[in-house]
Parts: C-alpha cells; structure tokens; sequence
C-alpha cells in the first residue's frame, strides 16, 4: 500500500518577516504548497495509472506564461482539522489554481481512498491555502494562535506540480526526489 498527493509548489516571492521561523516551530517540515489532490490509499501498481493521467494532462495543459500567482490574505484558524489544530492563509478562490485543481481531480477521480476521511469534504471544497501550523494540541494551537501578526499578507508563485509517491506520509520521504514526479508549468 502506497500514499500520493498531488501537490502545486510555492515559490514566495512576497512574505512576512515572522513567517518562516513561525513554521519552523509550528508546522512540519513540508515545502509551501498547495494541495491540488489530497492524499489517498492505492495499490503499488496503481501508481503508473496515475502518473500516466498526469502526464497527459499536462501534455495539453495551456497556462499563461508557464506559472500560477497567488495572493495569500486571508487568515484562516482551524482548530478542528483532522490530527489537529492548524493554521493556513487562504488564497482567493477562483482563477487558474481552482480550474487546475478541477482538472486533476477529475483526471483521478476514481482515487478516493483518503488518508484521512475528511479530506474529500475538503478536496470537494477546495480553498488554495499554504498552512504554516498543523497539528497542534490545545495549548501549542493556543500558544500560536497568540504568536500571530497582522502582517500576514504573501504573494506565491506556482511553476511546478509534483506527483508524490510515499509509503510513509512524513516530510523526509515526501520530499525525497525519487518519490516525486515534477510537472513545469
């Protein structure tokens, strides 16, 4: 059994001084991204499915100078996400992140065995946001929540999509280049 994620990488161009340091204490040692297709269950074999969907999709995909910008600016305080406290900035809805979004979920709908049970409320709902905490208990959700400034604002860049491939869903392994297979815009 193997898990994959389909994740857009931000590059941020624009960012609070506080904002790294932040997550380096509060959040996992994840690259800032979005996530376009929540992580899901498949077989091992299923894996060459997938990334033959991927790659054809790409193969047509237009997008306006090979990139996606994001403007990050709305706070967004979820005490409640599974594993739990967490903290995002939220993007705009709408645009070219959600119609790409649409896109791959569409192309892998048949994946719908999700590492958590909530994640297809959210991957239904989808609202682009990079998370700068994430499972936090009470007082270390309390504690951050506290920390927060009101310069938040970020402005990313998306030029690539990665297809990653883990049989453990933590950082070390989901960042390793041989689990990843990197889509340019």
């Amino acid at each position: 059994m193997k898990i994959f994620v389909v994740t857009a990488d931000i590059e941020l161009t624009k960012k609070p001084a506080w904002l790294d340091d932040f997550r380096r204490r509060y959040d996992d040692d994840y690259p800032y991204h979005v996530t376009l297709k929540l992580p899901c269950y498949i077989e091992d074999h299923q894996a060459a499915d997938i990334k033959n969907k991927l790659d054809s999709l790409f193969s047509t995909l237009k997008i306006t100078d090979h990139s996606i910008t994001l403007e990050f600016n709305k706070l967004h305080l979820g005490p409640n996400a599974p594993g739990g406290g967490c903290i995002m900035i939220d993007a705009a809805k709408g645009g070219e992140i959600d119609k790409l979004q649409s896109k791959i979920v569409s192309a892998l709908s048949e994946y719908r065995n999700y590492y958590e049970i909530a994640y297809g409320k959210y991957e239904k709902e989808f609202q682009p946001h990079i998370t700068i905490a994430r499972n936090l208990d009470e007082p270390t959700y309390s504690k951050a929540a506290a920390e927060l400034k009101q310069d938040y604002q970020c402005t990313g860049k998306v030029n690539k999509i990665i297809f990653t491939v883990v049989t453990n869903f933590d950082p070390e392994e989901a960042k390793d280049p041989k689990n990843q297979i990197i889509y340019k815009l």
